[in-house]
Order: structure tokens, then sequence, then C-alpha cells
């Protein structure tokens, strides 16, 4: 199972769509970490045969879209939020520790507009930085979690080169 993981799009999704055009055939889920939640509705709509799963971010008032999502897959729980309610800005072993105390295997968050990959604690985290508006003067990025069969799981972060590669960042 390999989910794609956008976040903070911010109402700019060419990129986005760009990566669903190509990756869409490869991928069995999208997760939209916040940050314009109808972004996720829009693109939801242009690639209807993928299942969306969305949350609000702090530049989101949609109040039917929840601040936090528990999924499962694979036997593994995925516990999806932007980020902002448990301060990622200033460590983020705080959204780790929440995230076990949800019950989750991995956390994956935003907010921050720069990418993040750690496997090494209890929870995995995955913050696919910022498709769109990518900040500390890096390439756009986006998230990929696979999940297989006997539950095992990887992330990576994928950068969005200039000439349209997408490279797995290390």
């Amino acid at each position: 199972m390999k989910l794609l993981v956008l976040s903070d799009t911010h109402g700019y999704l060419d990129r986005a769509r760009e990566v669903l055009r190509r990756l869409g055939g490869r991928v069995d889920a999208v997760a939209h970490l916040g940050d314009h939640d109808l972004d996720a509705i829009d693109l939801q709509r242009e690639f209807p045969s993928l299942p969306f799963h969305y949350v609000r971010g702090n530049n989101d008032f949609m109040p039917e879209t929840p601040s936090k999502k528990m999924l499962r897959f694979q036997g593994r729980m995925l516990l999806l939020t932007h980020g902002h309610k448990q301060r990622v800005h200033w460590n983020p072993d705080t959204i780790a520790y929440w995230a076990e105390e949800q019950g989750a295997d991995a956390v994956l968050f935003g907010h921050t507009h720069q990418p993040m990959y750690d496997d090494r604690g209890r929870v995995l985290m995955l913050n696919p930085g910022s498709i769109s508006l990518p900040r500390g003067g890096g390439l756009p990025t986006f998230g990929i979690l696979t999940i297989e069969d006997n539950g095992r799981m990887e992330g990576a972060i994928m950068e969005c080169h200039p000439d349209g590669r997408f490279v797995r960042l290390p």
C-alpha cells in the first residue's frame, strides 16, 4: 500500500496536480495534511479514482473538516494532523509522544513547510514539507509512505526539481 502525502498547498495546486497525474496510478490513496482543506476537496474531484483523506490546518475554516484523523492500513494505525496544535516548530518529539498516546504507529503532519522523516522512535514521523510554498531555501516536496503486507513501513521525502524530476531525499 502506498500513500501520497501532501501538505500546505495554500491554494497553489499546479505541482500537486502534476504529481497526481504522474504518480496517481502508482499510489493507493492521498493524505492532505491541511492548510487548504478546500485544495484536497478540489483535487479529489479532479482525481476521483483515488481515495483522499484530509485534515484541517491552522489556515482552514471548514468546521466539518477534522483536525485529526486516524486511519488503519495493513494493520498499522496512521494519525493525520496538521501539527500546529502540537507545536511542531519547537520540538518534533512533542507530536511523537502525542501520537503514541493516541495509539498511532505513524504520525503524518505538516505546518512547518519543511520536510522531515524519522523512523527511529516508537512512532514513525513524516512531514512532507510543502509542495507549493517550501521554506528554508529548499525545493517543493511531498511524501510517500509505503506499508507492506507484513506491516513494515517506510517513508520517503521527494523533491520536485525544476526539470520535472522527482528525487528522493537521503
